[in-house]
């Protein structure tokens, strides 16, 4: 079994940070800047409909995302992981699934990251690679190069732009409720499963899990 995972808002709680970030970035690019009694109600958008929020075009977003990266770079190593991510990890590691990450951040400050964490020795692969919605292009390179098995391998994210990527790709989507999205946006989407708290993943990874109401194997 290989375990793909999206890195912020999954593994490393970092909304704040990236809210303070796009309100920075706003003047220089032309987009709406984020006002505090917004932010509970950007969670309750695709991620479509946060781009549009903001008036941000598409042609802007590699840009931005590649100054708002350079901009947490030296900020990241002071974020947390959620609770109890990384002991679930580690049995998750113990069991001997496979597990990587898919992050638009680099590989030095995620590996940076992990390590301060005592989580370096989790994960198979980091792959660093940028493209907001054309994530399922990214997976699909990630299963050839490490010849995953498609019917053995789940992408684990917190937007619905992950679980749109993971069934684009083939892969089933597992949705985790404690990062961007609320779950009832994520169940909007149909994931394979959705994770309310960490310890959810030992219950779905372990066979004790059952798939969500709102989808079945053939939605993949």
């Amino acid at each position: 079994m290989h375990l793909i995972f999206d890195f912020d808002g999954t593994l490393i709680d970092s909304f704040d940070s990236a809210i303070h970030t796009l309100n920075h970035l706003a003047d220089e690019f032309s987009f709406r800047k984020i006002a505090q009694d917004e932010i509970s109600q950007l969670k309750e958008l695709s991620s479509h409909e946060f781009v549009k929020f903001l008036n941000i075009p598409f042609y802007k977003i590699p840009t931005i995302l590649l100054k708002a990266r350079k901009r947490m770079q030296d900020e990241i190593i002071t974020l947390s992981p959620f609770a109890h991510i990384p002991e679930t990890l580690q049995k998750l590691h113990d069991k001997k699934i496979v597990m990587g990450i898919l992050t638009s951040n680099s590989v030095k400050n995620v590996t940076a990251w992990l390590k301060i964490n005592n989580m370096q020795n989790l994960f198979h692969f980091i792959h660093s690679e940028s493209n907001y919605f054309g994530k399922s292009h990214l997976l699909e390179k990630i299963i050839r190069q490490y010849k995953i098995d498609k019917s053995q391998a789940f992408y684990i994210g917190d937007e619905t732009r992950d679980i749109e990527a993971a069934k684009q790709s083939g892969l089933y989507s597992l949705a985790v409720t404690w990062g961007f999205n609320i779950e009832k946006v994520l169940a909007r989407h149909a994931p394979h499963h959705i994770a309310r708290k960490p310890e959810d993943l030992l219950n779905i990874f372990t066979g004790r899990g059952q798939k969500t109401s709102t989808a079945e194997k053939d939605n993949k």
